[in-house]
């Protein structure tokens, strides 16, 4: 951080909280609150002299709350800048701190915030991660009984810059403990909290317990743990060096954790899995080594940036494997634990990783985005015939359409990803993907479907996954029958109600609707918009009088191959035990509703001039709209 504040090329905006952010990539504009610190920092020289005559004192966050600190302040003695300021919600303005201040005069009450913009070519979120907060495990006793701490607090009494000087002494009473137990997994790897790993909890207890083994000699350590995960380079060393130094292990997790009120000692009752018996160990200090969660803001900065947030609430990358610090926006790249707990060596290669990306960007005059974009129909939009609407604008999960009613919907090229989810939605036919349109999608239902359409299941195919998965089950040689037809979109959220109904209209057999899990989207909120679309869309053609086996829904990523063949496998038997004439009959009873439905398809030139050129084709040669 020191290397960074005397950078020529790097400015730190400390004490400052990001508002907005419009543009994309290459050409962001952010908008940053700049809070008052009520202290001049030209002419304040961190000399402190302030904050010793402050008569308010206040938790300290840095310190876990564990010692106290002054209205008047810095975070830590390492911060940078390092410059003191005031916190207003607790100041009682006795102006101590101006007279301590003297001929420096740096303290200004007048002080407001400043609001600045700012144009960026790139972003790197890198906004850390919050610990987990025990009080809500009532059996562990954190916030009951005082000689519970976290391995944050134990962080902080053990460093020699911390609030005891290195010191590691019992909150109840001030003395140095002569037994620890260590408690792993604290929030996560739990159902009832957090299912996910933190990843590193592991190592910091193993290096907090040789500390404390090291300060102490004689302190017994013991270290409850559900799996002890040591997998990175010289981490299973530093796990058999701590069993070398006597720190004991035992293979349970604590199902309650009591005190003995007079002597303020803990009983950790727990199973020990190797030995499968129950055992009650007495120790003078609990540790509990809290799961990292996201930040409380993850939230509010997510949608600023339009990001994704994966289950367990981390920003979610644009690939895992293939651009692990890309986020889905352009532009937006992540850093260290806001992408997911990691320890300190995978922060820094990301964080580097994530800086290398960011230049790629700033040192291009321009950058090349994928094709596959909307375009919007001017002639078609019923917002530029003065009619409210706006539906594109809720269903793009990039925030790349805007809409006022008088004009025609307007698509931000640069940051279009190419989804479909917004041709899907306008209800007019005003908008178009290109290399996905509507007309060549319908060419190719009408080339599937062109022979004993009934004897045919279309599979509708993401891009990404489910698609990927087909792939997958080809390469990988799995069985499956030969009666599927497959037609690939980007994403699931492209796959419109009316290609479904389009397929029944021409007779198939059997409908497919396939993309990825909801927490693989490549498209943000892709899947679950896809999701909603498809309930609709089962409960309506149930409504026509179509079996509702005809048309299933599937989930399937691009390692699922065996998924994929299986679902084939078992819509095929379905589709042979339906008696072909029941198939029909369904199709010939919906097929007035559904070409009533899809009469709007006139309204695009290209799907009048294909519709026109099909009118033969349909069983029974009837004409759409006819």
């Amino acid at each position: 951080m020191v290397d960074a504040a005397r950078h020529p090329k790097v400015e730190i905006l400390a004490y400052s909280e990001v508002e907005r952010v419009d543009g994309y990539i290459g050409n962001f504009r952010v908008g940053i609150n700049r809070k008052p610190w009520y202290v001049i920092h030209d002419r304040c020289t961190g000399c402190g002299d302030c904050a010793p005559v402050c008569p308010i004192e206040i938790p300290n966050s840095f310190e876990i709350g564990i010692a106290p600190r002054k209205a008047i302040d810095v975070p830590h003695g390492q911060a940078v800048p390092l410059k003191y300021a005031i916190d207003m919600d607790h100041c009682i303005q006795c102006y101590k701190c101006v007279t301590a201040c003297g001929s420096r005069a740096a303290i200004d009450f007048s002080q407001q915030a400043e609001y600045v913009e700012l144009d960026v070519g790139s972003i790197v979120v890198a906004t850390g991660f919050d610990s987990f907060d025990p009080t809500v495990i009532p059996e562990y006793g954190y916030g009951v009984y005082p000689n519970v701490i976290t391995a944050m607090e134990l962080e902080r009494l053990d460093n020699s810059a911390g609030p005891t000087a290195g010191r590691l002494i019992r909150p109840s009473d001030g003395r140095e403990p002569r037994s620890m137990a260590i408690v792993q997994c604290v929030g996560s790897r739990d159902r009832r909290f957090n299912e996910y790993c933190s990843g590193f909890c592991c190592m910091y207890a193993i290096k907090n317990a040789i500390l404390m083994k090291q300060m102490i000699p004689s302190m017994e350590i013991t270290i409850f743990y559900m799996d002890i995960r040591t997998p990175a380079k010289g981490y299973e060393e530093f796990y058999n060096r701590a069993r070398e130094m006597g720190i004991r292990f035992i293979h349970g997790r604590p199902s309650q954790i009591t005190q003995d009120p007079a002597t303020g000692n803990l009983f950790v009752e727990a199973e020990d899995q190797e030995l499968s018996q129950v055992l009650e160990l007495e120790t003078e200090l609990v540790v509990l080594s809290s799961a990292a969660i996201p930040r409380a803001d993850a939230g509010d900065v997510s949608s600023k940036l339009t990001l994704s947030r994966s289950p367990g609430g981390f920003f979610m990358e644009y690939h895992p494997k293939l651009r692990p610090v890309d986020s889905p926006t352009d532009g937006v790249f992540l850093a260290g634990a806001a992408q997911g707990p990691k320890d300190i060596p995978a922060s820094v290669a990301q964080g580097s990783a994530a800086a290398s990306r960011a230049a790629r960007v700033l040192s291009s005059d321009t950058w090349e985005i994928e094709p596959i974009i909307a375009r919007v129909d001017e002639n078609v939009c019923v917002s530029a015939k003065g009619t409210k609407c706006g539906l594109c604008v809720s269903a793009c999960p990039y925030t790349a359409i805007s809409c006022v009613t008088g004009e025609p919907a307007m698509i931000t090229s640069a940051k279009c990803h190419g989804c479909g989810g917004c041709v899907a939605e306008c209800p007019h036919s005003a908008i178009s993907q290109d290399h996905f349109t509507d007309a060549q999608i319908v060419a190719q239902l009408r080339a599937i479907l062109a022979d004993k359409p009934e004897e045919k299941i279309v599979a509708f195919m993401c891009h990404w996954c489910s698609y990927g998965g087909a792939d997958m089950a080809g390469t990988s040689h799995f069985e499956y029958p030969a009666d599927s037809r497959g037609i690939r979109v980007m994403c699931s959220a492209r796959m419109d109600q009316d290609f479904v109904l389009e397929a029944y209209r021409r007779g198939a057999g059997m409908v497919l609707l396939s993309g990825c899990h909801p927490q693989d989207c490549h498209y943000i909120t892709g899947q679950r918009v896809a999701a909603k679309r498809f309930d609709r869309l089962l409960q309506a053609v149930e409504r026509l009088g179509i079996s509702p086996e005809r048309t299933r829904v599937e989930w399937i990523s691009a390692s699922e191959g065996d998924k994929y063949a299986r679902v084939i496998t078992e819509m095929s038997e379905t589709l042979k035990r339906l008696p072909r004439e029941q198939i029909l009959a369904e199709n010939r009873g919906a097929r007035e509703a559904i070409e009533r439905r899809l009469r709007r398809w006139k309204a695009s030139p290209q799907m009048a001039e294909l519709m026109a050129s099909t009118a033969g084709d349909l069983p029974g040669g009837e004409e759409l709209g006819s």
